[in-house]
């Protein structure tokens, strides 16, 4: 796997630099296997072989590999990958393909132990259609990321070369999860010991259920200790770095991992924080890209809580260049750059129909087996005030901004040309109202973003600038 000569300088780059040694270890260790039974046989006796017996298997298998490694010398006819103007050639035998750099979603680099002795690096190359990995030797890497893609650095420029965005505070991680747990059993707590209380004739009978309640609890909080320690382990050393056309994360110690994501790729742009984040000033990225939305990869490009400024700076790099005043508004929250907009009071109507089953399920049961079952009437005030209190938008000339949640706020920021539908529900109320419940897709396996209920004509204008952007494809 070591860079051969071209007429472009470390642009062709052969693969498998030990691939003959380790075929040839392995018939080394087939024909010992085979040779060991066939003795085995021929002499009839079962794990008894004499020291001369095992020197003539030894010769056999060392002969048999000697022989396979001549032969694979002569007629092999080494893999390489060249990187041209426009893509990526790979040649394997008298096979050739070609990929595109367009149809590049995502570049990581990889490296475990084995690599490590063999002192070569899988490159993992993501596309649109799928995912393949070439071996290259560690000094080939970087003259390897360097090539690619030539085309794109030639358009974007050196924008943000060598800023370095941090992994932000890992401990509040779990601190969040921890708060959101516990305000989420004390809710629970408070709506329904009371009546399961009443049910079950005194808090002697109701204190299992308490119990139980207690032991889901104990439970979640594992779970979420143990995923926030699996991404110490996973994501140890993590950092991010953007450069002129992509996002550089590197991450790992024993097994080291670094992944190129290109902006081209990332089809909207999630920022996420509870009310403890918010205190903290960080926050969580999520991005859905073009690989992720085919079902082809679910890689984690952010896995921890980033300082807000970073955040900024990331959202900042992926939203095109013609928007950049207003998405540096959005990232910022200045209401002069990115006007957001609300629907305004009449929403709690619409939100309140939908949970009228609720509110006439909970007064019946009341009626027939205990009065502190009204105490679930909490459930749906809190949600219908969390509802009209998060909904805002923006549509800007590019991209569209929609803020939702009240206890963990999220700013979701999609590109119009990466939308792949947008579908809009009714009821009673919002119909008579003018509004439309939303919900913005860019892919099939890709987050679904329920924006909740905007003015309808706002959703009109969102709807024709998505058959703007089709008949624009077609």
């Amino acid at each position: 796997m070591t860079n051969g000569s071209s007429q472009k300088p470390n642009n062709v780059f052969y693969l498998s630099r030990y691939r003959g040694v380790i075929y040839t270890l392995g018939v080394f260790v087939l024909s010992a296997f085979v040779m060991f039974w066939a003795v085995n046989l021929m002499v009839g006796r079962l794990w008894e072989i004499s020291v001369l017996e095992l020197a003539a298997v030894l010769c056999f298998a060392i002969g048999a590999a000697a022989l396979f490694f001549i032969i694979f010398k002569l007629t092999e006819v080494k893999p390489m990958v060249a990187v041209t103007d426009s893509g990526l050639t790979f040649k394997r035998g008298k096979k050739t393909g070609f990929i595109r750099f367009a149809d590049i979603a995502s570049v990581r680099e990889h490296v475990g132990l084995l690599g490590k002795i063999l002192k070569t690096k899988k490159v993992a190359v993501e596309t649109h259609l799928g995912s393949f990995a070439i071996y290259l030797a560690p000094e080939d890497v970087a003259a390897f990321f360097a090539a690619i893609p030539e085309a794109e650095r030639k358009r974007v420029g050196e924008k943000n070369a060598e800023e370095i965005v941090s992994a932000g505070e890992k401990n509040i991680c779990f601190l969040s999860a921890f708060v959101l747990l516990t305000c989420a059993l004390a809710l629970l707590i408070v709506t329904t010991l009371p009546a399961a209380t009443a049910l079950l004739d005194g808090f002697s009978q109701s204190r299992y259920y308490l119990f139980a309640l207690l032991a889901l609890y104990g439970i979640a909080l594992v779970c979420c200790f143990g995923r926030y320690v699996y991404l110490l382990i996973r994501y140890a050393k993590y950092s991010v770095k953007i450069e002129g056309d992509r996002f550089v994360i590197s991450y790992g110690k024993v097994t080291k991992t670094e992944n190129s994501l290109f902006f081209d790729s990332i089809l909207a742009v999630r920022l996420r924080a509870d009310f403890i984040e918010r205190l903290f000033g960080v926050c969580r990225v999520s991005v859905e890209s073009r690989q992720k939305a085919k079902g082809i990869s679910d890689n984690e490009f952010f896995p921890f809580l980033m300082k807000k400024k970073d955040a900024d700076a990331v959202l900042a790099a992926v939203l095109p260049a013609a928007g950049e005043a207003d998405a540096q508004g959005a990232a910022e929250g200045t209401i002069a750059r990115c006007e957001m907009k609300k629907t305004g009071a009449k929403v709690l109507v619409a939100y309140a129909e939908r949970w009228i089953w609720f509110v006439a399920a909970d007064v019946i049961l009341s009626i027939f087996a205990t009065p502190w079952l009204l105490l679930l009437l909490v459930l749906p005030v809190l949600a219908v005030a969390s509802a009209y209190c998060s909904g805002r938008y923006s549509l800007g000339k590019e991209f569209a901004v929609f803020e939702y949640g009240v206890f963990a706020r999220n700013r979701a920021v999609v590109r119009y040309a990466e939308m792949q539908s947008v579908t809009s529900s009714v009821n009673i109320s919002s119909a008579r109202l003018g509004l439309c419940d939303t919900d913005v897709t860019v892919g099939r396996f890709t987050r679904v973003f329920q924006v909740g209920y905007i003015n309808s004509r706002d959703f009109s204008e969102l709807a024709e600038k998505l058959e703007k952007k089709v008949d624009k494809d077609s």
